[in-house]
C-alpha cells in the first residue's frame, strides 16, 4: 500500500484502524511503513470500497495473506 505523492511532505499522524481499533502511526507519505508492502489490486480495491482511512500493519498484512490464499 502506498500513499499518493500528494501526501509526500505530510506530517505523520496517529490513526485508529477501522478494522481492529488499534492505534498506529500513518506516515502520510511514500516513506510510510505501508509503502514497503506489496498490496494486491484486489486488496487495494477492497480497502478503497470499505474504509476512508488507512488500516494498521497487522490488518493490512492479514488482508494481503488472505488475498494470496484466494
Amino acid at each position: 500500500m502506498s500513499h499518493t505523492d500528494q501526501h509526500h511532505d505530510a506530517t505523520p499522524k496517529t490513526v485508529t484502524c477501522p478494522i481492529c481499533g488499534q492505534e498506529f502511526t500513518c506516515g502520510m507519505s511514500t516513506s510510510c511503513w505501508c509503502a514497503a508492502r506489496v498490496v494486491p489490486d484486489s486488496v487495494r480495491r477492497y480497502l478503497a470500497e470499505h474504509y476512508e482511512t488507512c488500516v494498521c500493519s497487522a490488518c493490512l498484512d492479514r488482508l494481503i495473506e488472505d488475498a494470496k490464499k484466494a
